[in-house]
């Protein structure tokens, strides 16, 4: 008895004198290491990761959005890009077709506001599901702008719904996001058409509708929604 009441007090001061929180062996398992030694997603930079813009891809989790640039080296980056997922140079829009004193968007804050005062909300916006993934599953025809920083996203694949709602900015002009995304829709056989809608230029289809506008600060703020079947 005495020897197992020593054997007991032994073990508990074992136990109390160092906490394993803070043991080195205990970030050898690589999950734990990772998750301990990963920057944190508020970093300006994340440097140490480069993951570029993996938030568009789905490769960043929610919460984590690559480092917004808005020098004329973005803006070119931008342009390069756009001109080769298009496979060419692209050309400017036509003049809007038709002009309303008002955006249908006036007074939609939510993505849910947004994506029924386009149109194409019905039933599937009041369920949407936010997350950044949701950027990443647009048509591959209307994706985020290139190098866009997302700001808000969300979807709703639930029977019957096929519902992306997605706000992004860029520093490349209103005049450029309509361009690419008239060409796009083009090129894809798509149903098109430009109009524009008090401040926002808008380029439209039968299942799709994008609003582009200049903010205050320089920045072009994009509402872009889609549905399907």
């Amino acid at each position: 008895m005495r020897l197992l009441a020593l054997t007991s007090l032994v073990l508990l001061s074992a136990c109390s004198g160092k906490d394993g929180a803070d043991d080195p062996d205990s970030r050898r398992d690589p999950v734990v290491a990772a998750a301990l030694d990963d920057p944190l997603m508020t970093d300006p930079d994340l440097v140490s990761q480069n993951r570029g813009n993996a938030a568009l891809d789905g490769g960043l989790p929610d919460g984590a959005l690559p480092p917004f640039k808005r020098s004329q080296e973005e803006v070119t980056a931008a342009r390069t890009q756009a001109e080769r997922m298009l496979g060419r140079p692209v050309s400017p829009a036509p003049e809007p077709a038709a002009t309303a004193s008002k955006s249908r968007l006036s007074g939609a804050v939510t993505l849910s506001a947004i994506a029924k005062a386009a149109g194409l909300g019905g039933n599937c916006a009041d369920q949407l599901q936010y997350g950044f993934v949701w950027a990443a599953r647009l048509p591959v025809p209307l994706p985020v702008y290139p190098r866009g920083h997302t700001l808000v996203a969300g979807g709703n694949d639930q029977a019957g719904c096929k519902l992306r709602a997605v706000r992004f900015v860029t520093p490349v002009s209103p005049a450029e996001v309509i361009a690419f995304y008239y060409a796009s829709a083009g090129a894809a056989k798509l149903p098109v058409r430009h109009t524009r809608e008090g401040d926002d230029d808008v380029v439209a289809g039968n299942d799709y509708a994008l609003f582009a506008r200049k903010r205050a600060d320089g920045l072009t703020e994009v509402d872009l929604v889609t549905a399907g079947p």
